[in-house]
């Protein structure tokens, strides 16, 4: 059994930093949504509303970054959302 090498750190520019900010603020956004329904309404909407996220990640990352999910990816999506909203 050997130890991994050390990497170096990566160099993140002010470009990158500000290219992560949509991604950030809308990571918030959805983390913020669901805190708030999960005091402030049932925990089943609250659940809903976890299971919402990876369908929020991935319409953000599509809208900012076009870079769209594969087609397998956006067909398993309505199966999780569904799949909470049936266990609930």
């Amino acid at each position: 059994l050997k130890a991994p090498a050390p990497q170096p750190l990566p160099a993140i520019t002010k470009a990158d930093v500000i290219s992560l900010l949509p991604l950030t603020f809308c990571y918030a956004f959805a983390h913020t949504a669901g805190v708030v329904a999960l005091t402030a309404g049932s925990p089943a909407f609250g659940q809903i509303v976890k299971a919402a996220e990876p369908v929020f990640a991935a319409v953000i990352n599509t809208l900012f970054y076009a870079k769209s999910p594969s087609l397998a990816k956006w067909c398993v999506l309505p199966v999780i959302v569904g799949g909470v909203a049936i266990s609930t």
